[in-house]
């Protein structure tokens, strides 16, 4: 039975714009996609060491070092943790999604805001959404002072930085991402709403040197928090060159999934920008590799 299932689920074909790989348990690039994937589930639990954090005890991230967490309420809601992972030589820097995810892309929130540090990218005209912006910007002190505890330690200096969230903590990771870049730090994000306009996303875009192995958003299927916020006259969003990784389902109802790269310098109609709105859905939003979260998280 497995050997029909591997045989039905071995695939590699390329299209003009995009390159659909399948995976199965072992593939190298699922199982990376599943190890970010959860440290963002990780960061939906309440702890407050990492042994006492149920969901982080995984073989691949239960060695983590948790060096600082932050829950802040004003002026905007976020949470999530620092860590480190010696064995990888990795810091984690993760943000927490929110329950309240439709709430947070209201039309009221979804007001955009000059991105504060344009001044320093050269992208003039960059916008972001008001409230993932005010979310990140209560982060940022907890953030800015354990990497500074992080770069005063020499053993730590060869270690990669990593930015990781779903939802709308993939947004505040996203604009992590863009604030320390200086550090030449890595972003993997599951389930990002749109974040900003076109000159944001071309910052991004920039930044992640147009690499994969930088930048990578994943997207499961038919996810309708990816389509938000739709854009406005007056507030266009996009999520530009998109690095887009598609986790989409199998056809035939049996477990294999196939992980689709989208191309990098559009939307693609190929990806999830092509599925129709019929089939946009909150549950396809709390599955992803390495995650699969209560829709009361």
């Amino acid at each position: 039975m497995r050997a029909l299932t591997i045989t039905t689920c071995l695939f590699s074909y390329v299209y003009a714009t995009a390159l659909y790989i399948s995976i199965e348990p072992s593939d190298p690039q699922l199982v990376e996609l599943e190890h970010w994937g959860r440290y963002a589930a990780a960061a939906y639990d309440n702890f407050e060491s990492w042994s006492s954090c149920l969901t982080c005890q995984q073989a691949d991230i239960k060695d983590t070092q948790l060096l600082a967490t932050w829950s802040t309420a004003l002026p905007s809601f976020s949470r999530g943790f620092v860590g480190i992972h010696h064995s990888h030589k990795q810091v984690l820097v993760v943000f927490r999604g929110s329950s309240h995810v439709m709430d947070a892309l209201s039309d009221a929130q979804a007001v955009q805001t000059p991105w504060p540090t344009a001044n320093h990218t050269d992208e003039t005209g960059s916008k972001v959404h008001l409230g993932f912006l005010l979310a990140y910007m209560a982060a940022r002190p907890h953030i800015e002072a354990a990497l500074l505890d992080i770069r005063n330690n020499k053993s730590l200096h060869n270690y990669s930085l990593h930015f990781i969230g779903h939802s709308l903590g993939a947004a505040q990771a996203a604009l992590a991402f863009v604030d320390f870049n200086s550090a030449i730090p890595y972003l993997t994000t599951f389930g990002a709403p749109r974040i900003g306009n076109v000159q944001f996303t071309r910052i991004l875009q920039r930044l992640s040197l147009d690499s994969f192995q930088r930048y990578s958003r994943v997207v499961h299927e038919a996810d309708m928090i990816v389509h938000l916020p739709l854009s406005a006259p007056f507030n266009s969003y996009t999520h530009g060159s998109g690095h887009e990784l598609w986790v989409k389902d199998s056809e035939d109802g049996d477990k294999c999934q196939m992980l689709v790269k989208c191309r990098d310098d559009t939307e693609d109609i190929q990806c999830s920008a092509g599925v129709s709105p019929l089939r946009w859905n909150i549950f396809d939003h709390w599955v992803y590799p390495g995650m699969r979260l209560g829709l009361y998280h």
